[in-house]
């Protein structure tokens, strides 16, 4: 049979090997990395009780065994005095009775020695116990065979009490010997605890905060993306690194999401355009119409007719103009940027914005106050053209007839520029401050119904679009004694993100 592909092989393998160690779900991550931070702590638990049980076991060992030595060892000794005692009257009194109890003696020496063998001391070598207790029997057997026998035996029991007496002395060395063995122990284990205190745990705290990082940063890739979607930023691909398949696919799902809203703003982009310039084809004809009825192109009018030919005009007007912020809105959610920087005058720049819209402000008798001198600014001129019309074109909506329009520039010492436009109308609503300045958005305080033609709410919309553009801020906010008033922060171009 044909081998497989090495390449495909590897690959199959390193999948496998990805299902088996990446989990699929949240669940099984946060269970993952419990497991992995637990590890050390339950190693040092382990090593902790292996310890313990060490010197649980060495120091049963050192009491039992140091116990039964030192038993035995007076025994033996005890013994060795009788068995000598036993010996000595014999030689003098010859009775049989005291042969017995030597005999006797010597049984239970000899098995003194064979239970101090089964302690199995590493200090007291069974061959020496062994040697002793042939000894002692040797010496049972000889006593009463005749007198020179038993003065031998005599002398023999001080080889005996010596060897005992070194039995005694290997005994203690063994208690000594397990104490030491106790105390390297009992330092091992003490050494351990403080490397589990300052190293271990540590670890498991590091093992903790890394794999905190390693599950939030999807959490927070993930709100990252949708503060972008929310902000209508959709340029931005949606990619998710995560740990857990289920975030995977749920990064995918909101890629999928972002490219659908891409889609549906385009086409609203899209709508928006073509709409306003259908509806700016037969707006030129009415505009036409109107401006020859109210010129009295086509006959003289009563003054009825004529003041409905002038409404006709400003709603007309008012109109074209609303289709003209239509237009400049989809033109700049498509350019917004592309911006161009160039020091221009802001000041020239708001006296021809108020010659502009000089028709309209003379008609509700409204006074504008603007700065007079140079006010040289670094910016995208074309964009601080649509902010100050755009704001200035607001001011004169919701101003009442003979009011005061106010604008004022400053310039701080790092180069920012601020822009304050405000007018004697009703003001914007605090609780609408935070809204205003949304696409389609409009307060609740209207000029008053005298246009028919309302607004569109893109406006200010743009304002907040080509100032965010600089890397500033619009925002309505209270200056001196007048509550609402429109505050517009572009900042020096160095200053840029």
């Amino acid at each position: 049979m044909p081998r497989g592909d090495p390449h495909n092989e590897t690959t199959t393998l390193r999948r496998l090997l990805g299902v088996l160690l990446r989990p699929r779900s949240i669940n099984g991550l946060v269970l993952a990395s419990f497991a992995v931070v637990a590890t050390p702590l339950m190693v040092a638990i382990v090593a902790s009780v292996v310890y313990v049980n060490q010197l649980n076991t060495q120091s049963e060992r050192l009491v039992m065994q140091g116990v039964a030595v030192t038993r035995d060892s007076k025994r033996l000794n005890s013994l060795l005095i009788g068995m000598e005692r036993s010996a000595r009257q014999y030689r003098v009194l010859g009775d049989p009775e005291l042969l017995r109890r030597f005999r006797s003696q010597a049984e239970e020496f000899e098995d003194e020695l064979i239970a101090l063998a089964g302690l199995h001391l590493d200090t007291v070598p069974s061959w020496n116990l062994s040697s002793l207790r042939r000894t002692v029997a040797g010496l049972a057997r000889q006593l009463g065979t005749g007198r020179r026998q038993t003065d031998q035996v005599i002398t023999a029991l001080n080889a005996v009490r010596r060897a005992t007496e070194a039995i005694a002395d290997q005994g203690t060395r063994f208690v000594d010997q397990e104490l030491d063995r106790l105390q390297r122990t009992a330092r091992h284990a003490r050494l351990f605890l403080l490397v589990c205190a300052f190293a271990l745990i540590p670890a498991a705290v590091a093992l903790g905060l890394f794999l905190t990082f390693v599950i939030t940063r999807p959490l927070r890739q993930i709100l990252a993306a949708v503060g972008h979607l929310g902000t209508g930023d959709f340029s931005r691909p949606v990619s998710i690194v995560a740990p857990a398949a289920e975030l995977d696919r749920l990064g995918e799902r909101l890629d999928w999401m972002r490219r659908r809203l891409a889609t549906l703003d385009q086409e609203k982009q899209q709508f928006i355009r073509h709409m306003s310039h259908e509806l700016k084809t037969p707006l030129a004809s009415i505009r036409e119409g109107t401006e020859l009825l109210a010129d009295g192109s086509v006959g003289r009018l009563t003054d009825a007719q004529r003041e409905v030919a002038t409404i006709l005009q400003t709603n007309s007007q008012d109109l074209a103009t609303l289709i003209d912020n239509l237009l400049n809105s989809a033109a700049w959610q498509q350019q917004r940027a592309r911006l161009e920087y160039a020091e221009f005058d802001l000041a020239a720049l708001i006296e021809r914005i108020v010659q502009r819209q000089k028709l309209a402000i003379e008609a509700h008798g409204l006074r504008v106050k603007r700065p007079l001198g140079p006010i040289l600014l670094t910016a995208d001129a074309d964009r601080l053209h649509l902010i100050v019309d755009n704001l200035l074109a607001n001011a004169v909506k919701y101003s009442p007839p003979g009011g005061i329009i106010r604008m004022e520039v400053e310039q701080g010492p790092s180069g920012g520029t601020d822009l304050y436009v405000s007018d004697d109308g009703p003001g914007v609503a605090p609780a609408e401050r935070e809204r205003i300045f949304e696409a389609f958005v409009r307060g609740s305080s209207t000029p008053g119904g005298r246009s028919a033609v309302k607004g569109s709410g893109i406006g200010l919309s743009v304002v907040r679009d080509c100032v965010e553009a600089h890397g500033g801020r619009a925002e309505v906010v209270g200056r001196g004694d007048r509550d609402s008033v429109f505050h517009v922060h572009i900042p020096p171009q160095n200053a840029q993100v």
